[in-house]
């Protein structure tokens, strides 16, 4: 003999979907009583049924979207139905939440409207999604008109101080540097870098038998975006510029380091070179590397610097108490505001 399933009344079958829905299902009176509610609209709001059912729907409205209600309520007088509604309402524990709304009109057998259906959906990670892609994308939008204004004070400034081989050379690097800590601003999607990550990705313009020349000591410290695009500028000029004062020098040696303090938005940044050999000559690039560590950086973290430069080596220095080095601020490392 088959076995068949027992009959399911379509009331039952209904009932298993409006409770077994992630969205909040209520029912309500024309007056805006609550009449029914579902386990999600317990789930999503924090009321349970016997809390709600018998009660104002105005439990769940703020104070400032009252008149929602009573627009609400005359549509679905008049037989319209609203969809995708976005708005806010509150939970028991007072704190708001992003829904949409869809709200439908009860009927009777003869088609008399008798009360009023809601599907609440909570879309409290979708709208953050949303601002979220939107603050990115001013993000995206004001860091490239910053660094286009970068690159062309790059040019110009590069120009004036070298012959078209050497601006060529230098002016490729720079670019490079500045892409490449574009890149890993981008891979931290905009919440800073790590200093050691940055301090290594520039030190691969040095040659690998210099290598083991430098020290890198600090803490483990993240930067902010605009922190990390003016430090990659000043990194790439120090390593450029070590690299050719170390091949005048035979047992030189460069040590980097810093100390930070996150709670108190405190950075200290500290460049020193140790050479063997009196008698090296100033490189092409000094001028511009001058300028992007006694100024642009220190400008970009609202900071002090300091530049000792000799025979002996290089010594640069960098502190900062202010939260521009950990902040979400956009500051134009050349000083170029872009809008």
């Amino acid at each position: 003999m088959n076995a068949y399933p027992p009959t399911i009344t379509s009331d039952a079958w209904l009932a298993a979907i409006v409770e077994g829905t992630t969205d909040a299902i209520v029912s309500k009176t024309l007056d805006g009583i609550v009449t029914s509610w579902n386990a999600s609209a317990q789930r999503i709001f924090g009321y349970t049924a016997d809390e709600m059912i018998g009660q104002s729907i105005l439990k769940l409205i703020p104070l400032d979207r009252r008149d929602e209600e009573t627009l609400i309520l005359s549509r679905i007088r008049r037989g319209e139905r609203l969809e995708h509604f976005e708005t806010k309402r509150r939970r028991k524990d007072g704190s708001p939440i992003d829904i949409s709304l869809t709200v439908s009109p009860i009927m009777d057998d003869k088609g008399r409207i008798v009360g009023v259906s809601k599907i609440a959906r909570d879309i409290s990670e979708e709208r953050r999604g949303r601002e979220t892609q939107r603050l990115l994308m001013r993000e995206v939008n004001h860091r490239s008109k910053n660094l286009l204004a970068v690159i062309e004070a790059m040019v110009r400034q590069t120009v004036d101080t070298s012959t078209p081989v050497d601006f060529s050379r230098a002016i490729s690097g720079r670019i490079a540097a500045l892409s490449l800590t574009q890149d890993l601003i981008v891979r931290a999607d905009w919440q800073g870098v790590d200093l050691r990550e940055l301090v290594m990705a520039h030190a691969g313009v040095i040659a690998a038998m210099a290598e083991g020349r430098y020290t890198v000591t600090g803490p483990e410290v993240r930067v902010s975006p605009s922190a990390a695009q003016a430090l990659g500028l000043a990194l790439h000029e120090l390593f450029v510029g070590s690299a050719q004062r170390l091949s005048r020098s035979e047992s030189g040696a460069v040590a980097i380091s810093w100390t930070s303090d996150q709670d108190g938005q405190s950075l200290a940044l500290g460049w020193a070179e140790e050479l063997d050999d009196p008698g090296g000559v100033p490189t092409t690039n000094d001028d511009f590397a001058r300028t992007i560590l006694s100024k642009v950086a220190p400008m970009s973290l609202n900071g002090l610097a300091t530049l000792n430069s000799s025979d002996l080596g290089w010594r640069w220095t960098l502190t900062t108490k202010s939260d521009s080095a950990f902040g979400p601020q956009i500051v134009d490392p050349l000083g170029f505001h872009a809008g």
